[in-house]
C-alpha cells in the first residue's frame, strides 16, 4: 500500500478540521472476504463517509467537508491535527438518528454499516462482548435493513439472501438467493446457499 497525501479538511458545521488521508494504490493481498460482503484488506484502506466531530458534537458526510489543504503523509505540518476517524457501531446507530440522510443510498450505507459493525463482534470472536442496550436495538436496525436493499440488483440480493440466513430465515434467504441471476456471484451464492440448506446461520469467512 502506498500512501498518498494528507487532505485537510474542514467540519462542515464549525472550524474544526482534520486530516484525512489518501492512497496512492493498494492491492487485496491477505485480504479476508465475509458471507456479508465485507472485505478486511491491510493492503488497501477503506474510505471514511461518514465521522463525528467533537468540537461541535455533529455527525457529517466526508464528501460535504471543504478541503482546504493538503500536506505529505510524513510531513511535520498539522501535527495538531487529528486523523478523521470511522465510525464505532454505537455512533453508527446515534447517526442514523442525527445526520441528514440525503437519499435512500445514504440511509441503506448507515444500515449496511450497522449490520457491518455488529457483525465484527462475530468476526474477532468477541460476541459476548455485545452490549445489553445493542442487543435490545439490533433486531429491529436489521428488519429495517431488509427493506432497503434492491432486488433488482444481485448485489443487493446476494446480501439481503445473507442477512435472512443470519436471522434463521432460511426459506425467505433461499428464495431470495435463488433470484440472482448474474454469474458473477455464482461461488459465493453456493457457498451461502450451502450454509443455507444446512441452517447454519453463522456469519464466515468465504472460502471460494
Amino acid at each position: 500500500m502506498l500512501p498518498g497525501p494528507n487532505e485537510i479538511i474542514q467540519c462542515p458545521y464549525c472550524d474544526q478540521k482534520f486530516k484525512k488521508s489518501t492512497m496512492m494504490s493498494g492491492n487485496t493481498i491477505g485480504a479476508k472476504f465475509w458471507t456479508d460482503g465485507k472485505r478486511e484488506a491491510p493492503m488497501f484502506s477503506e474510505s471514511i463517509s461518514i465521522s463525528f466531530c467533537k468540537e461541535c458534537s455533529s455527525y457529517f458526510w466526508v464528501e460535504d467537508a471543504e478541503v482546504v489543504d493538503e500536506a505529505p503523509p510524513d510531513s511535520h505540518k498539522y501535527l495538531d491535527l487529528d486523523y478523521l476517524k470511522a465510525l464505532t457501531l454505537e455512533q453508527y446507530i446515534d447517526a442514523l438518528q442525527k445526520i441528514e440522510i440525503r437519499s435512500d443510498q445514504d440511509e441503506f450505507y448507515l444500515m449496511r454499516q450497522i449490520w457491518w459493525k455488529y457483525n465484527d463482534y462475530y468476526r474477532e470472536d468477541k460476541d459476548a462482548e455485545i452490549p445489553q442496550d445493542i442487543k435490545k436495538v439490533i433486531p429491529d436496525l436489521l428488519d429495517r435493513l431488509l427493506n432497503n436493499f434492491y432486488e433488482e440488483n444481485d448485489d443487493h440480493l446476494l446480501m439481503k439472501g445473507e442477512l435472512l440466513r443470519e436471522l434463521g430465515q432460511f426459506k425467505a434467504a433461499e428464495k431470495t438467493l435463488n433470484k440472482i441471476s448474474n454469474p458473477e456471484y455464482k461461488e459465493v451464492k453456493q457457498f451461502i446457499m450451502k450454509l443455507t440448506k444446512n441452517e447454519n446461520s453463522e456469519l464466515k469467512e468465504l472460502e471460494i
